[in-house]
């Protein structure tokens, strides 16, 4: 290995770079120097030739010996904080509005008294030097299920609000329709209901339907709005046709608009309320949402002088702004409205919302925070037990060093706007707190980067905290040791999947077995339905994609026939146990795990086979397009308090 290696190596490690990473069979795989620059310039971080990574080290060495404080600074709300500084210097707190909390002269260390959960900036200046310091204000914990409900456990029901039926939704589940749907589960004593992220996808993405793959994660999708006309009844078809849907969804919208000028007084002046509560977030939205309509919804293609916010991009969207801030005041309006009725009608948490990983590298969120995302980069996943090929997700990633810079403002808006929203969280893939898998462009294999881990914990404590929402850390696949540990001690219940908890024989555990403070499940979308499981349908896709040969297919099946004659036992299910019996009495057995909540799949209650998504596939599975097979109207009938409760233990309670 050359010195320039070393180099290369060194500046890699000052900026989180991975030099290597073990995949699921223990194999290590070393980053090759393509992939050491690849990812620092995603980084912004020049590295091509040994000149410039001699300089880059050079210039994180100088910043570091410069600076009186660390460039940020973890603390507990209400406790003192002692900061030892390389020089005597003058130092002053500020709080978020930029007012003076505090303020002295320290010799050797500062002295500063508690402060309130939340965000504080240090200023610390000598005469040769000036430091500002971020300060994280955190609390003891996120909010838990015993603070925010009274209660020590809970349960729910998550299912894709795409796949609602109803009566006016015309083929796409709608926040019209959340209400009925919350009404009816909260009959049955259900807590909460979970959705699929509601993120905006982007107006002029025709041919977008995954809800992972946003446009901006700070702003709602507009294919739920519901149009005060309605738009009848939901098709009898099982499959959604996006695009049938979206023809007939977007001219009503537009006709509802036209016709906003003349609505009644209290109504414009809610929006304008809500215009100005937005400000240049909402402003710069709108601008990207009305551009796309015109250049595409991928701005690295549009005219080099609009891919980026600024006055030719306002001047250039002026005309259709209003329309897009009333699209999303409308979506937010209705969000409000299903989760007041969610709380009025006794649920504990109401509405439990889901954060995607990240957007669209051409989106909304990549355009309006140029100064924090990578470029040059997407996020993915090496090989794991959900496609062990690897996946490429298409998706932005922040840059570290550029997100603490700018203070975590894009994760704390977007946390701040989702949480105002629900009364639970769900951060997907929780580990990409932790660290990243990173591909580069250019085709030089990935790489993982670590995030400043402690730091976004804080962040999402803290706005917990402010909002009073419960957050789930969703940590599957290849976890670290001591990370749900780190997790939970900020008070981020873990994620326990009952299909991944086996033993060494391939058996499913005892779901008293799984960890207390977590949410526990049977499956996700991404996982097989219960009765999909049962049957072995994954097992058949994944024979159907080519992922697997005849044989292994048939030692798959083997293993599920004694998963099966495990659960059998466990469950006590007779031999000839019908198909509801085996699914009712399996979720019950799920509902006695001591973890603090449990989910149950509307699919898997109202005994859907199909799952909603197969990872790794886009147009080869049905993805994100299933309805369920009763419409909202007819929930309360079909899942009735006496079946729920039936197999319900007392401790999770009820709202019944």
């Amino acid at each position: 290995m050359t010195g320039a290696d070393d180099s290369l190596r060194s500046l890699a490690r000052a900026y989180g770079v991975h030099l290597s990473f073990h995949d699921l069979q223990g194999t290590e795989h070393a980053a090759v120097p393509d992939t050491l620059r690849a990812l620092l310039g995603g980084m912004g971080v020049a590295a091509e030739t040994p000149a410039m990574v001699a300089e880059a080290l050079a210039e994180t060495r100088a910043r570091h010996d410069e600076a009186h404080l660390p460039p940020e600074i973890l603390t507990r709300a209400g406790a003192a904080l002692r900061l030892p500084v390389a020089a005597p210097c003058d130092w002053l707190l500020l709080d978020e509005a930029g007012a003076e909390v505090q303020s002295g002269r320290a010799e050797d260390h500062i002295e500063m008294a508690p402060m309130e959960v939340g965000y504080f900036i240090l200023h610390a200046a000598a005469p040769d030097r000036h430091t500002e310091s971020l300060v994280l204000s955190m609390p003891n914990q996120a909010p838990g299920v015993s603070v925010l409900t009274g209660r020590a456990k809970g349960w729910g029901v998550c299912g894709a609000l795409y796949g609602l039926r109803s009566a006016h939704n015309g083929g796409l589940g709608s926040y019209g329709d959340l209400p009925a749907a919350l009404k009816g589960l909260a009959a049955s004593g259900a807590q909460f209901l979970g959705l699929n992220p509601i993120h905006a996808l982007g107006w002029a993405a025709d041919e977008m339907i995954s809800p992972y793959s946003p446009t901006h994660r700070g702003f709602f999708s507009t294919d739920h709005i519901a149009p005060r006309a309605g738009l009848g009844p939901t098709p009898a078809d099982a499959l959604i046709d996006y695009d049938g849907f979206r023809r007939r969804h977007r001219g009503a919208l537009k006709a509802e608009f036209a016709k906003f000028g003349t609505a009644i007084a209290p109504e414009r002046k809610a929006f304008q309320q809500f215009r100005a509560a937005g400000g240049a977030a909402l402003d710069t939205f709108a601008q990207f949402e009305a551009l796309s309509t015109h250049h595409g919804e991928d701005f690295r293609q549009w005219p080099a002088n609009l891919r980026k916010p600024g006055p030719d991009a306002a001047r250039a969207a002026a005309e259709d702004v209003a329309f897009h801030q009333w699209l999303q005041w409308r979506a937010e309006t209705q969000i409000d409205a299903a989760q007041d009725t969610a709380l009025e009608a006794g649920m504990g948490f109401g509405l439990y919302l889901d954060l995607a990983v990240g957007a669209r590298p051409g989106g909304a969120e990549a355009w309006m925070h140029r100064d924090t995302i990578a470029r040059g980069v997407t996020i993915g996943a090496p090989p794991d037990h959900l496609n062990p090929e690897g996946q490429s997700w298409n998706l932005a990633a922040h840059a570290p060093a550029r997100l603490r810079a700018a203070h975590y403002r894009p994760l704390r808006a977007m946390l701040r706007k989702l949480m105002a929203k629900a009364g639970i969280l769900r951060v997907d893939h929780a580990l990409g707190l932790l660290r990243s898998f990173w591909i580069p462009d250019d085709g030089s294999p990935g790489g993982y980067v670590s995030q400043p881990f402690e730091s976004l914990l804080a962040v999402i404590a803290i706005e917990a905290a402010r909002a009073n929402c419960l957050v789930v850390g969703e940590d599957l696949g290849l976890v670290p040791d001591g990370f749900r540990e780190t997790l939970n001690r900020a008070g981020l219940l873990s994620y326990a999947v009952w299909q991944y908890e086996t033993a060494e024989d391939g058996r499913l555990c005892d779901p008293r077995d799984l960890r207390p403070f977590a949410l526990a499940c049977f499956g996700t979308h991404d996982t097989p339905t219960l009765r999909g499981f049962w049957y072995g349908q994954d097992i058949a896709w994944w024979q159907r994609m080519g992922w697997l040969s005849g044989g292994q297919a048939r030692a798959r099946h083997d293993e599920r026939a004694r998963q099966r004659a495990g659960l059998r036992d466990l469950c006590e299910l007779p031999p000839l146990a019908s198909a509801r019996t085996i699914a009712e009495t399996v979720q019950a057995r799920l509902c006695t795990a001591p973890s603090a909540l449990v989910a149950l799949q509307l699919d898997d209650l109202l005994g859907c086979l199909d799952a909603q998504n197969l990872p790794g596939t886009v147009s080869e599975h049905p993805n994100w397009r299933r309805r369920l097979p009763i419409t909202v109207e007819q929930l309360g009938d079909a899942l009735p308090a006496s079946r729920i409760q039936a197999f319900m233990p007392a401790d999770r309670g009820s709202n019944a």
